[in-house]
Order: C-alpha cells, then sequence, then structure tokens
C-alpha cells in the first residue's frame, strides 16, 4: 500500500491520561506515522506518563513531550480520590496545554 503524501503536516495528539487510553492513543500514532514519513506527531502527555513510556521503542518522526507543572494526581493517588483526579483534567491541564501548544506553534513558524 503506497502512502500519502504530506507536505510537513504536524499532528499534535494528546489521550486522556490514565491506563487504557495513553497506548491506543499511542498506536494510532504510529499507525499516522507509517505509510508517510512527511507527518510528524507530538505525542503530549503528563510527566508521569512520559516516566512510564519515554523508553519504549517509536518511530523518529513521533516526538513526546509533557506538559509542566504537573496538575493531575499521580497513579498511587488517583485511586484514592478519582473524582478529584477526574476534575483536575478537565479544569488543571487546559492552560499548561495551550502553553506548549503555542510553544510548537511558534518553533513550527
Amino acid at each position: 500500500m503506497e502512502g500519502v503524501s504530506s507536505s510537513k503536516c504536524h499532528v499534535v495528539a494528546m489521550a486522556y491520561p490514565a491506563r487504557g487510553h495513553i497506548n491506543p492513543m499511542m498506536n494510532m500514532c504510529k499507525q499516522i506515522v507509517a505509510n508517510d514519513k512527511g507527518i510528524h506527531v507530538t505525542f503530549v502527555v503528563t510527566k508521569e506518563w512520559l516516566g512510564f513510556i519515554g523508553a519504549d521503542p517509536k518511530p523518529d518522526n513521533i516526538e513526546l513531550r509533557s506538559i509542566f507543572p504537573d496538575v493531575v494526581p499521580y497513579e498511587v493517588e488517583r485511586a484514592n480520590d478519582h473524582l478529584g483526579f477526574t476534575e483536575a483534567v478537565m479544569t488543571k491541564m487546559e492552560a499548561p496545554f495551550e502553553e506548549l501548544f503555542q510553544r510548537l506553534q511558534h518553533r513550527q513558524q
């Protein structure tokens, strides 16, 4: 199967930062870049998830970036406070993600 040609396509992907969401999103990103080396994917994760998956093999055109500061509870804590974790994801992740997204946009220019 021939890949679809693209001209400097940059995809920014971010999964819900919990088990069962990160790996499927990474697999989708790998499928996106598999047939077209002109596509670059920036996969955004929390600092905790960067530690979990940072060393895993991935194509050269997938870059991992993390949002700072850590605004969601760590895996160990979230089992005790799922509501707090969900609230943090929905309210506290937007600003750090927007900041990273702006930096990525400026880098492209």
